[in-house]
C-alpha cells in the first residue's frame, strides 16, 4: 500500500500562538481549497452531483462510509513558534498515485484565511518537505520536486511482547461508549476493521490480509494511560466538540504474527476514531517477556 507523508509549514500575518491542536482548522481550509479547485458544480450538494470521482468528493466527503475514520488521509497541525504552523499531511492507498493533485491542493492553501478564536489570519506557505526532510517546494522555488512514496506491506512477525505508545489521543468506543481505560479487544477489532476497509477501498485489496486474525490470546500486562482532552471547532457546523482520548502506553503479550502486522500498519494509518484529525498515532517498541 502506498504511503505519502508531507511536512508543510505556514506562517501567519500575526505572531499569534495558541496551546491547541490546529488539525481541524487546517483541514477546513484544505477542504475549501479542494472544493474551489476540483468541484465542477459548486451550486450542488455532493449527494445531488453525478461526478462520483470528483477529487473533492473522494478525499473530503464520506464516499465509502459514514465514519470519519475512513478518509484516505490524516492531518496533524500545531504551532512550532508564534506565527509559524507545522502541518503533517499523511495519505495512503491509490490516492498517493495522484500526488500532483495533492501537492497542488496544499500549494493553493497559500494566501487563504485561517479562523482562530473568531479572528482571521492570512496563511503564507513556506515549504513542503517529504518524510525524509527533502524540500519539495519552498516559497522561493521555481520548480516542485516529485515526492518519494513509501510502500507499506502486510508483514506478519513473531513478537513475544510489544509496548504500544499513544502519541496522540486514542478515541475508542466499546459498547457505544468511549473507553475510559485501555481494552485490548475493542482496540484490536477496530484497528483490523480500519486496515481492512482502507485496503479494500483505497488499495484495491492488494494487501494479503487473512480472513482470521487471532486476538483472543493477547494479554495486557501493563497499562499506563490517562484521558487527554482535545477540542475541535467545526467551521461548517459552527460548533465546538471534544475529540479527546487516551494517552500513555500499554504493554501487550502473546500477540499473533498477523496481529503484529496490523499493528505495524497502524503506526502509519493510526487507530481508533477521528484519525483524520491526527488522533490514534501509535509507536511500537518490541519487548521481552
Amino acid at each position: 500500500m502506498l504511503f505519502l507523508e508531507l511536512k508543510v509549514s505556514f506562517s501567519l500575518d500575526d505572531k499569534i500562538e495558541l496551546d491547541r491542536d490546529l488539525s481541524s482548522a487546517l483541514r477546513g481550509v484544505w477542504g475549501r481549497v479542494l472544493r474551489s479547485n476540483f468541484c465542477y458544480q459548486k451550486n450542488l450538494e455532493c449527494s445531488e452531483c453525478n461526478f462520483e470521482n470528483c477529487t473533492y468528493y473522494i478525499l473530503f466527503e464520506k464516499k465509502y462510509s459514514h465514519s470519519n475514520q475512513y478518509h484516505p488521509y490524516i492531518i496533524q497541525a500545531c504551532f512550532l513558534e508564534p506565527g509559524l504552523i507545522e502541518a503533517i499531511f499523511k495519505f495512503f492507498g491509490w490516492v498517493c498515485e495522484h500526488y500532483e493533485k495533492l501537492l497542488y491542493s496544499i500549494i493553493k492553501m497559500n494566501g487563504r484565511k485561517l479562523m482562530l478564536q473568531g479572528k482571521e489570519y492570512i496563511m503564507e506557505l513556506q515549504s513542503i518537505k517529504d518524510r525524509e526532510g527533502r524540500a519539495l517546494f519552498t516559497r522561493f522555488s521555481e520548480k516542485i520536486k516529485r515526492p518519494k512514496l513509501i510502500e507499506l506491506d502486510f508483514e506478519p512477525e513473531e513478537c513475544s511482547a510489544v509496548e504500544i505508545k499513544f502519541k496522540t489521543p486514542l478515541r475508542q468506543k466499546e459498547g457505544g461508549s468511549l473507553m475510559p481505560n485501555f481494552q485490548w479487544e475493542p482496540f484490536a477489532k477496530s484497528l483490523i476493521h480500519r486496515v481492512r476497509f482502507i485496503n479494500k477501498h483505497f488499495n484495491r485489496d492488494e494487501l494479503p490480509i487473512p480472513e482470521h486474525i487471532d486476538i483472543s490470546s493477547t494479554l495486557v500486562s501493563e497499562s499506563e494511560v490517562y484521558w487527554s482532552e482535545k477540542p475541535r471547532h467545526s467551521f461548517r457546523q459552527d460548533s465546538k466538540m471534544s475529540i479527546g482520548g487516551l494517552l500513555g502506553k500499554v504493554r501487550v503479550e502473546n500477540i499473533s504474527p498477523e496481529m503484529m502486522a496490523i499493528l505495524k500498519l497502524g503506526t502509519y494509518i493510526h487507530c481508533g476514531k477521528q484519525c483524520t484529525f491526527g488522533n490514534g498515532e501509535i509507536e511500537l517498541k518490541k519487548c521481552h517477556i
